[in-house]
C-alpha cells in the first residue's frame, strides 16, 4: 500500500486521542462519547481509493458506533475522493451534502514576517487562550454553544496537553488574530486562523502562519499543512509558500433522520 498523505498521517494520529477507533477495511471509525456534538470527533474515515464502496456499508459499521457515543451527526470524510465516487454519490441520494477542503502542503522556502506584526506564543498555563478560541468559533460560523463548550474542552482536556500551540498578534484594544499548530507523528498541522474582523487587510494572518511555519519546521516536522476552502484564503496560502496537493469530502447529516441497514 502507498504511504499515506500528510494529511492522512495526522488525522490517523489525532484519532488515536479519542475514545474508540475501530478498524475497517476501507479506513476506520472513531468516536468519542466525552464530546457527541463534535461531528468531527465522531465518524466514518475513509482512507483509500474505494470505488465500489457503498454508503450501506460504511453505515453498517458507523451507525452503531455513534448510537454507542451519543453523536448527533453522521460524518463521512473521503481522502481520496475522486476514488470513492460511488460513495459520495450514494450520499448526495440520501440527503447528505458534500463540502470540500483543497489541502496544501508547504514547499517552501521559508519566509520573513516582513516585520508588520509581532507574534507572540501564548503560555500554557494562560487561560485567556479559551476567550479567544471562542471568538474564532463564532467567526467559523459556528455558534451553537454546546459545541463551542465541547471544542474547548477538547483543546483543554486533550489536544492541549499534548502538544496543541497558540499564537496571536496583539493590538492596543487586544487580540487581533490567532492560529494553532499541532505536530503529530511528525506531520505539523496548521489550524484556527483567524483575523478578527476589525484587523482584515493589515497582514495579521500572514504573520501569523509564517511564524508557525517557522515553529514547525524549528520543530523538525517532516511535513506541514492546512486546509481552506474559501478561495482567497487559498491565495494567501499560495503566496505564503504552500502548494495544493489534493482534496478532502466530506459529509455531513443529523443521525436521527438515517436508520441502519439491514445486515
Amino acid at each position: 500500500m502507498d504511504r499515506p498523505s500528510p494529511a492522512l498521517r495526522y488525522f490517523r494520529a489525532s484519532d488515536l486521542l479519542l475514545e474508540r477507533v475501530e478498524p475497517t477495511w476501507w479506513g476506520a471509525v472513531v468516536t468519542d462519547s466525552r464530546f457527541p456534538a463534535i461531528h468531527d470527533l465522531n465518524y466514518a474515515r475513509v482512507d483509500h481509493v474505494q470505488p465500489d464502496l457503498t454508503m450501506a456499508e460504511v453505515l453498517r459499521t458507523l451507525l452503531p458506533a455513534l448510537e454507542a457515543s451519543g453523536a448527533l451527526h453522521i460524518h463521512m470524510v473521503c481522502f481520496e475522493p475522486e476514488g470513492t465516487a460511488t460513495l459520495l454519490a450514494d450520499a448526495e441520494r440520501r440527503g447528505h451534502p458534500i463540502s470540500w477542503d483543497q489541502v496544501l502542503e508547504f514547499r517552501g522556502p521559508p519566509i520573513d514576517n516582513p516585520g508588520l506584526h509581532r507574534v507572540d506564543e501564548i503560555p500554557p498555563g494562560e487561560d485567556r487562550v479559551w476567550e479567544i478560541l471562542r471568538r474564532a468559533y463564532v467567526e467559523f460560523d459556528l455558534h451553537d454553544t454546546r459545541v463551542q463548550d465541547e471544542l474547548l474542552e477538547w483543546v483543554r482536556t486533550v489536544l492541549r496537553p499534548t502538544g496543541r500551540r497558540f499564537f496571536v498578534v496583539e493590538g492596543p484594544a487586544g487580540v487581533q488574530g490567532v492560529g494553532s499548530l499541532d505536530i503529530r507523528d511528525g506531520v505539523a498541522y496548521v489550524d484556527d486562523i483567524v483575523t478578527f474582523p476589525e484587523e482584515r487587510g493589515r497582514g495579521v494572518a500572514t504573520a501569523i502562519v509564517i511564524r508557525i511555519v517557522q515553529e514547525a519546521i524549528r520543530a523538525n516536522a517532516e511535513s506541514i499543512f492546512l486546509l481552506a476552502d474559501a478561495p482567497a484564503a487559498v491565495r494567501l496560502y499560495r503566496r505564503l509558500g504552500f502548494a495544493e496537493t489534493g482534496r478532502i469530502a466530506s459529509t455531513l447529516a443529523p443521525r436521527e433522520h438515517t436508520t441502519a441497514p439491514r445486515p
